[in-house]
């Protein structure tokens, strides 16, 4: 495995892991409010939405990539 698939890896495991706990707390205290059934549906949207996250972002996440590049001007 070379040093930039291990990157891409671990970025997509990061940020799909952060994203996943504020967004499935957040969503979830909107719609339960700050109540003991938060806290359990906050875990099982968790559980749900973090591996689907990770590969959602392994998926896409060279072409989003080369997107960004692009839009950027920057060299490739």
């Amino acid at each position: 495995m070379t040093p930039q698939t291990k990157i891409n890896l671990l970025v997509s495991l990061m940020m799909s892991f952060v994203m996943s706990l504020f967004f499935s707390g957040f969503f979830t205290f909107i719609a339960f409010g700050w109540t003991a059934q938060w806290a359990s549906s906050w875990a099982h949207g968790f559980a749900i939405g973090w591996p689907l996250g990770f590969l959602l972002a392994l998926v896409i996440g060279a072409p989003i990539r080369k997107i960004a590049v692009r839009l950027s001007g920057l060299p490739k």
